[in-house]
């Protein structure tokens, strides 16, 4: 079946807000067997595995490269971009979080991760179009020089506003009529480097827009989500150490099957740990650390993300902050405040 048709109703309520006519270009894109290990790997990093409301839902990575794909093809940009979004996860790690942190555990200072070129080279279908001049492979893992397709926090790109509003729809933060006036109002703008951003029509929707970005960012970075992925990272460097896996498995496999590799191992404190991320529903915070050997405790440093948006007005086009005070203001105290504190569970790993 093809990934069209496995979507479900809510998947398909948020790309009805993408886009109204979703081509046959980029439904074919979305079936090539290189991406489907994506289908399989949280964009979330695995959080929705515990029982805290944080990010309760599934929503892999493919779901986010494709709804990147139809928003570009919604503001009528080049095939070349549209195909650069569909794989611009392709080298990304299941529990991308956890990679990164066992790459530093391990002190593996000379482990070289496969790139978006490596991945993009192992696709028949891309090896034909670049044969064929369709377009480079080159060309197209250098996503970043694409300001409208990706952009750091806090500007507004195609793969930020997707992350922003998929989240605020499956968290129940808005509803699909709200997301659909949000979309209806972003237009393409230059920012101050006199590259083009998504930016907003008018003040009132670039406020609410950066109200839900805000929402997002402390859901990212609250200690029930920063407990999950630590747990689960804690429990792969098992994994690891007993030689379960490999690191480079992360680039391979998929969520589900490192998961099922550890339930069916015979290690029983690999699979309790895994048993323990799925029961999660309670996490308690101190200044100190404990050093309780039945308490695991840590403490996790996460980005605050935000989109300080463009917007138009008038007088010119500025970022939201610079001509809405109370913008400013919140955007203040929502950096100043951190959750730096450490965090415990009543688990012994």
């Amino acid at each position: 079946m093809s990934y069209i048709d496995t979507r479900n109703f809510d998947l398909r309520q948020l790309h009805s807000v993408y886009s109204k006519d979703i081509s046959d270009f980029v439904c074919n894109l979305a079936d090539l067997k290189e991406l489907q290990r994506l289908s399989n790997i949280s964009k979330n990093n695995g959080v929705e595995l515990s029982k805290f409301n944080s990010f309760q839902f599934d929503y892999s990575r493919l779901d986010h490269s494709f709804g990147v794909a139809i928003i570009l093809e919604n503001f009528k940009v080049s095939k070349e971009h549209i195909v650069e979004a569909m794989f611009h996860e392709i080298a990304e790690p299941s529990f991308a979080f956890s990679a990164k942190y066992l790459i530093d555990y391990f002190k593996m200072t000379d482990f070289i991760a496969p790139t978006i070129y490596d991945k993009m080279v192992e696709s028949d279908y891309l090896f034909d179009k670049s044969f064929n001049n369709d377009f480079s492979i080159k060309d197209i893992s250098n996503c970043k020089n694409y300001s409208l397709g990706f952009a750091d926090f806090p500007k507004l790109c195609a793969e930020t506003l997707e992350y922003i509003m998929a989240n605020g729809y499956f968290t129940k933060t808005c509803d699909i009529r709200e997301l659909q006036d949000l979309f209806n109002s972003i237009i393409i703008l230059h920012n101050e480097e006199d590259k083009e951003e998504f930016g907003f029509t008018d003040i009132y929707s670039a406020k609410n827009f950066f109200k839900l970005s805000l929402e997002i960012g402390k859901k990212k970075r609250s200690y029930e989500a920063k407990i999950t992925k630590q747990l689960i990272s804690d429990v792969l460097m098992l994994m690891m150490r007993r030689e379960e896996i490999g690191l480079m498995d992360l680039y391979n496999y998929s969520d589900k099957a490192l998961i099922e590799v550890g339930k069916s191992c015979s290690d029983k404190r690999i699979q309790e740990g895994w048993e323990q991320v799925e029961n999660l529903d309670q996490v308690y915070t101190k200044f100190n650390p404990t050093y309780d050997s039945t308490k695991y405790c840590v403490k996790v440093p996460e980005e605050s993300i935000y989109i300080n948006p463009l917007v138009k007005t008038k007088a010119g086009t500025f970022r939201l902050t610079d001509v809405d005070e109370a913008c400013e203001k919140e955007l203040e105290t929502y950096l100043a405040t951190d959750t730096d504190l450490y965090m415990y569970i009543d688990y012994e790993l």
